[in-house]
């Protein structure tokens, strides 16, 4: 199958690195067919230091379990996005045929990489494996059974604070099952396909190129999959920094362009209305109202100035299904408990829901 490029973007994250990739030293992996690479994006904290002191070999070329590793320091900050194609694009030159991306606040499972590896190798269409994501602090308690997509552009992880106990849990997670998208801290990717239809979107730098990746894929003829049986704890918190919702803002709203048709969009565009409403509301409430405001002025911007336009060509130029199909997996209702405001529930959720089953006729 091929060696596969396992890739580690870190950015202030001396904490949790040296845990991260000692989960991978006892993960059973053959250092012949693997590699490592730890992306450093120009961090504040020490974390290189912490990498180069406490995780490298002597020879500074291994870990100290003894996986081939090379440490790239990048001296500014690429993003999530810059920071996994930089180790992606080195991965396709070495000829390797998978990367696995991995978030640095993860420690992995035994047998995880096999069990994603041997879901992908069964059917040549799957562009992107997601491992199934459990709550480091509690194992028996998901984070994610793959990343839903909400049809206003939103991403979250599904089935975030359910438990494994659960039967119906257990049901969903007893076969291999296709999601909207995988979720970036967690993921084993075909390099086939990344070279078809591109890596990681640059202009998104971080939050939402994992969704839009996804989607990409899926417009482009590809799946996307969750392994139940391979298992990454993550040392999950939903931030709620006032930059975090500047990024998740304007990036929905580029992929929204990017991505849907143009019948879809205004088809949408009601809803687009109304939700623009609700999260303008939400940002005054919560005090984020100028990262808001920061986020629109940009992706006017980028119309203005023909990015969002070019970038819609190049993703439209990869389609080969029809839009019911390439937006079957998403979903009416936002269903993510990190964010979960009664009126959300109550009054949002079943309206457009229901907006969505009636528009999906006319797709």
């Amino acid at each position: 199958m091929g060696r596969t490029a396992i890739v580690v973007v870190t950015y202030n994250h001396r904490e949790v690195i040296a845990d991260c990739v000692q989960a991978l030293d006892r993960a059973g992996l053959n250092p012949a067919e693997v590699r490592l690479y730890l992306v450093d994006n120009a961090s504040t904290d020490g974390t290189a230091a912490v990498i180069r002191q406490e995780i490298l070999d002597g020879s500074g070329t291994r870990t100290r379990g003894g996986l081939p590793v090379e440490l790239i320091v990048n001296p500014e900050n690429l993003g999530y996005a810059g920071g996994n194609n930089l180790a992606i694009t080195r991965a396709a030159a070495a000829g390797d045929a998978f990367v696995y991306v991995l978030n640095p606040d993860t420690e992995v499972e035994p047998g995880f990489l096999q069990e994603a590896l041997a879901v992908a190798q069964s059917d040549p269409a799957i562009a992107c494996v997601q491992s199934l994501l459990l709550r480091h602090d509690d194992p028996g308690v998901v984070n994610t059974y793959g990343n839903a997509i909400h049809f206003l552009g939103f991403g979250y992880a599904a089935g975030d604070g359910e438990r494994l106990d659960d039967p119906a849990v257990a049901a969903r997670l007893c076969q291999v099952r296709e999601v909207a998208f995988a979720s970036g801290a967690a993921s084993l990717l075909r390099l086939a396909v990344l070279e078809k239809i591109g890596g990681f979107s640059p202009a998104l730098f971080a939050y939402q190129e994992d969704l839009e990746l996804g989607w990409r894929a899926r417009l482009a003829g590809f799946r996307t999959v969750v392994a139940p049986r391979s298992r990454v704890r993550h040392k999950y918190v939903f931030g709620r920094g006032k930059k975090k919702f500047f990024f998740l803002e304007r990036n929905r709203l580029l992929v929204l362009g990017w991505c849907y048709g143009p019948r879809s969009l205004a088809l949408l565009a009601p809803a687009l209305v109304a939700m623009e409403g609700g999260v303008w509301a939400m940002a005054v409430r919560d005090g984020w109202w100028r990262e808001k405001a920061a986020a629109t002025a940009e992706v006017g911007r980028a119309l203005l100035s023909g990015r969002l336009l070019a970038e819609r060509r190049r993703v439209q130029g990869l389609r080969v299904c029809d839009e019911a199909e390439a937006t079957a997996l998403f979903e009416g209702a936002l269903v993510f408990s990190a964010v979960s405001p009664w009126l959300l529930r109550a009054v949002a959720n079943p309206l457009f829901s229901a907006y969505w089953r009636a528009i999906r006729r006319c797709l």
